[in-house]
């Protein structure tokens, strides 16, 4: 049942197992006796986790495949986007230097503009007197 939600369930599985684990010894008491009927040792235990999920995945490559791709796509656009922001800031930083430079000229030229104005003011003193 679990295939039929593809790789969603992936983690239900491995939580399953890692609740499943305190159950890899099993001891029945009857009266005073004691007996034990499972003894799973660490190693098989974990045999048969990587087994099972790898039935698991293996039950769904394509889903895997197409995930894989969507992260490759996803991963491709996030440097994509980054690349974009990285020209964005570039571009303001390019701006405003230019912005800077406009500045200094409309400086320039209003000092300019200020002492031509002066100058023809003193010409035109000049010429009326």
């Amino acid at each position: 049942p679990f295939l039929r939600w593809g790789l969603k369930c992936l983690p239900l599985a491995v939580g399953w197992f890692e609740s499943a684990k305190p159950c890899t010894t099993l001891s029945i008491y009857e009266d005073d006796l004691s007996r034990q009927v499972l003894d799973e040792s660490e190693e098989v235990y974990q045999s048969r986790v990587l087994t099972a999920l790898y039935e698991f995945v293996r039950g769904v490559p394509k889903k895997v495949l197409e995930r894989r791709d969507e992260l490759a796509l996803v991963a491709a656009y996030d440097d994509k986007i980054a690349m974009v922001e990285e020209e964005n800031k570039r571009l303001r930083k390019d701006n405003k230097r230019l912005l800077e430079n406009v500045e200094e000229r409309d400086e320039k030229i209003a000092r300019k503009n200020k002492r031509l104005c002066s100058i023809l003011d003193s010409v035109k003193k000049t010429l009326d007197d």
